[in-house]
């Protein structure tokens, strides 16, 4: 059962997290002199794994069946133009490796299909992308390549939602200020041939309402990115580089309807997740650091966001802020770090507990 919370609550939690996101706008929030991550009071930090031999640069984050997976990168270069591959590392919920698998391409993608349990892997989200399908219980593999996308790059992350998949259409061609060719959110079907077939299911420059403050506006999505849906069901995409989440209510061929959160200062997110339960915790791959982290608190609130925040680059007047964990006002788009001074996080999972 949940708890109704205050108005008082609620007031002062808006309060702390805008007062968060003028820290981060002004350069505030700086790096510890002992280099190590901190964590805020009523927070603990702590290594859930580092990466098995071989592997290196963790990124993208999943819970099936009780188990962690996690994708490892290994600095292949994100169009698969250097022929890299990555890891796919099964884990137990102690850190244990349980089952290594590899796959061609630089993998930044990992969901499972709820309707199929067959997780799918993406690789390639700058061109040249490929799928690979992985049942969970046998190990075994299929392989799925993608004809070349209208928006000209290739595919971030997928999300699944009432028997569909939806996929983000990442590093589209937009140049000197051009507007996004293409969609940002695209539907997958997969053929016998091996072939992933995609239809458009929201725009690249879409019309949107402004979260905060309601005014509808035109956007440029830049940087289509990390997939999750909401609470409320919406889908929510990242535009990372244009410090946005868009939450998706209704997809369509033709455009599709959605609201778009402008993040407080300027700040870009990778995932984005949803606390799912009261007791738990939360994983996040710091990938330059090579270090997945855990976090844990002794009470979450069900259905707060949490997002990864990459770091923010010096300015003239104000200094570079460390990447950080952050709590999400859905409202206001500020972000309240729960964690500082990391490299630079990414994937990001709740893991519910008893």
């Amino acid at each position: 059962m949940r708890h109704p919370v205050s108005s008082l609550h609620l007031s002062k939690l808006a309060f702390s997290l805008v007062g968060a996101a003028a820290l981060v706008a002004t350069g505030s929030l700086v790096a510890r002199a002992d280099g190590a991550p901190g964590v805020s009071p009523g927070f603990t930090l702590s290594t859930f794994v580092t990466p098995p031999a071989g592997s290196s640069k963790p990124d993208s984050l999943a819970l099936i069946d009780g188990n962690v997976w996690i994708g490892y990168a290994n600095g292949g270069k994100p169009d698969g133009s250097d022929g890299g591959m990555s890891q796919i590392v099964q884990y137990s919920l102690d850190g244990k490796v349980l089952r290594t698998l590899s796959v061609k391409g630089h993998n930044d993608g990992l969901k499972l299909n709820p309707a199929t349990k067959k997780i799918w892997a993406l690789q390639n989200e700058d061109g040249d992308a490929n799928l690979v399908v992985i049942d969970p219980v046998s190990g075994a593999m299929e392989n799925y390549t993608f004809e070349a996308g209208k928006h000209g790059g290739g595919y971030d992350d997928v999300a699944f939602k009432n028997g569909e998949a939806f996929i983000s259409a990442s590093a589209p061609q937009v140049d000197g200020g051009k507007t996004n060719p293409g969609p940002s959110i695209v539907t997958a079907k997969l053929t016998a041939d091996h072939k992933v077939v995609v239809a458009a299911a929201f725009a690249g420059a879409p019309n949107v309402t402004d979260i905060a403050t309601g005014d509808k506006e035109t956007l440029n999505l830049t940087d289509p990115d990390s997939l999750t849906i909401a609470p409320s069901g919406d889908l929510v995409m990242t535009s990372q580089d244009d410090s946005e989440l868009l939450f998706v209510h209704k997809t369509s061929t033709s455009g599709g309807e959605g609201k778009v959160l402008h993040l407080m200062g300027g700040v870009k997110v990778d995932d984005t997740t949803f606390v799912g339960a009261k007791h738990g915790f939360l994983l996040v791959a710091d990938t330059p650091a090579n270090i997945v982290y855990k976090i844990e608190a002794a009470n979450w609130g069900v259905g707060t966001a949490y997002s990864a925040m990459s770091g923010v680059d010096a300015t003239k007047v104000a200094p570079a802020i460390p990447g950080y964990v952050g709590l999400l006002d859905v409202n206001s788009g500020a972000l309240l770090p729960v964690t500082t001074n990391m490299q630079a996080p990414h994937g990001m999972i709740f893991v519910s507990g008893k």
